[in-house]
Order: structure tokens, then sequence, then C-alpha cells
């Protein structure tokens, strides 16, 4: 048991770390399948209202699939098979610079990264000098991490100390064991770590912090998009879905307990208490293209920087943003 949730924790985060023409189902001459796909964690948490209830949509039925591995939703995107997923964010950019197949209907989960701490830290500035534990060297929540370092005024390569565990899984037993005093944990890798260990501290709220930085808005961690096709021959339906999205994440923010029953129910394997608790630090909030377009940029431009293969080489262009007819 232990083994499936450490498990299934992981995909919390490494959807963060990864780099659609749709085949339809048939229901009748008239009428087709829509197929919505997700890898488990925040983003099933936060349509788990719609997976669970399965109300109709525009007179068309709905199928939800929440899938194990964040490459299988890439696959099933990218062979046409969904109509709409919901995916990291530079794995979007990634998959329009390789097909221009898809478009940015909005985002959905602005960050869910936390330095933890089980000693006093009152400033971010006492971090200078210190032993961080973190996970998954030059990856997306390592980069991102480090950009709120460095716009605080810490050099990361130089002020800090980094230990690298292979992944988010291996954070909670060395910090549990006391063998880590400061960590950079996920959602809700960090509400576990709580449960287990009353005296952490969440020391820098990286999702608040990146607000300060970027214009008042958080990074775009995963993001919604849809096959352009579909969405050309359906208007009417994505309008309509974006209007239940957009009511199921303020639904879910409100109704914590009830969203993380609901998430057990589709296939989240995370303790109700432990996911209930971490719900409202998942950060899960709904801006469609237009508005969270700003913030896409700016987070694919600090990836970028880093690594260009990041986002797919370059910036998608303006047709990558999904416009309402």
């Amino acid at each position: 048991m232990k083994k499936t949730f450490l498990k299934v924790l992981f995909m919390f985060i490494c959807f963060g770390v990864l780099f659609a023409a749709g085949s339809k189902e048939q229901t009748s001459k008239d009428s087709v399948k829509v197929k919505i796909v997700m890898p488990t964690g925040a983003p099933a948490v936060s349509i788990s209202k719609l997976v669970y209830e399965k109300p109709m949509i525009n007179n068309l039925e709905t199928e939800y699939e929440v899938l194990a591995r964040p490459e299988l939703v890439q696959s099933r995107i990218m062979s046409g098979e969904a109509d709409i997923a919901i995916v990291p964010t530079n794995l979007a950019s990634v998959i329009y610079s390789k097909q221009k197949n898809i478009r940015l209907l909005g985002s959905i989960i602005w960050g869910n990264l936390y330095v933890i701490s089980s000693e006093p830290i009152s400033s971010i500035n006492e971090l200078k000098g210190k032993t961080i534990y973190s996970f998954g060297r030059n990856i997306v929540p390592d980069i991102t991490s480090k950009e709120i370092f460095k716009r605080n005024g810490l050099d990361p390569d130089k002020d800090l100390n980094f230990e690298y565990v292979a992944a988010i899984v291996d954070i909670p037993p060395v910090f549990i064991s006391g063998k880590a005093k400061i960590a950079i944990a996920a959602e809700p890798v960090v509400s576990m770590i709580m449960t287990k260990k009353p005296d952490t501290k969440i020391i820098l709220d990286i999702p608040a912090e990146w607000k300060k930085f970027f214009g008042g808005e958080s990074y775009p961690q995963a993001s919604v998009v849809v096959n352009a096709e579909f969405a050309k021959k359906h208007p009417e339906y994505v309008v309509s879905f974006l209007k239940e999205l957009k009511e199921s994440a303020v639904w879910v923010n409100q109704n914590a307990p009830q969203a993380a029953d609901y998430s057990g129910k589709i296939g989240v394997e995370i303790p109700k208490p432990v996911l209930s608790k971490a719900i409202p630090k998942l950060n899960i909030s709904f801006a469609e293209a237009e508005k969270a377009r700003r913030a896409v940029e700016g987070y694919l431009k600090v990836l970028a920087e880093a690594d260009p293969k990041f986002i797919g080489g370059k910036l998608p262009d303006d047709a990558f943003y999904y416009k309402a007819k």
C-alpha cells in the first residue's frame, strides 16, 4: 500500500517534468462521443466533479479517462484519440511545436511546489549556506524553484547547497527521518509529510512568490488543450465544456472533502484525509487562454532560458491560443 501511495504521489509532479485530427467513436449517425483524458493527480482532482458525475454537455456524451502515466496522455493527444486533455503547460508547447493540431483552452493548475523545513527559518535570506533536498536535477520543478531563489537574490549555484534524490517519492523518507532539514516538495507530498511530522513548516510558498515577480500570476503548471479539428467542428461544445470546467474548479476548492472522495472514486489513490488537506494548496483555478496567455508565456520563457527543449524549441505562436468564435 505504501509503495502504491508513493507511486501515485509521484504522478502529482512528474507531469511537470515531461516534455491531435481526431478519430471519433460513433455513438449514432448524428452524434459523437467526446473523449477527455488527464493524468492522475492534480489534473484529475481539478476535474473530479465532471469525471464522477458525468453531466451531459451540449447534448454530447463525454467519456473521461484518468491515465496512470503522463506519456499515455501525450500519446492519446498526438494520435488524435483524445479530443481534450489536461497536460503540463510546457508539454502542450512541445506537442504544438511538433503537430500544430492542438489549441490551448486555458490553464487550471497554478503551481504546487513548496519549500518545507523542520528548523526555524524566518526569511528566505536565512537559507543562504543551507542544504536543501530536492528532486530531479535540471528538470522543470527544479528550474521553477531556482528561478524563485534567483529572483530573491540568492544564487542557487553559490549560495545554496542542493542534495538531489531521484524522484519526489524519495523526499518524504529523508525528511521524516530527519536526514533532510529543508526540502522542496509538491502537494500532496507536503500534506502527507505534515501528517507524519507535525512540526514541519512551509517556509517558502513558490506559487505565491512567483506571483510577486510575474505580475500577480503564479506559474501555469498544467493547462487544458483541445484538438484543433474538434474545436472547429464543435465550437458550442467547447464553450459549454469550459463553463462546466470553470464551475468544477470552483466546486473542488469549496468542497475539498467531497472532491477528495470523488477523486478516490475515479482512480486517484491518495488517502482522502491527506488529499482533502492538500487541495487548497494545489492552486486549482481555471483561466481561459486569453487571460492565461501572459502567465503561460512568462512561464515558458523561464523554462526556455534553461533549455529550449522544455518548450519544443521556441514560444508558440498566436494560433496556439484558442479563440472562441
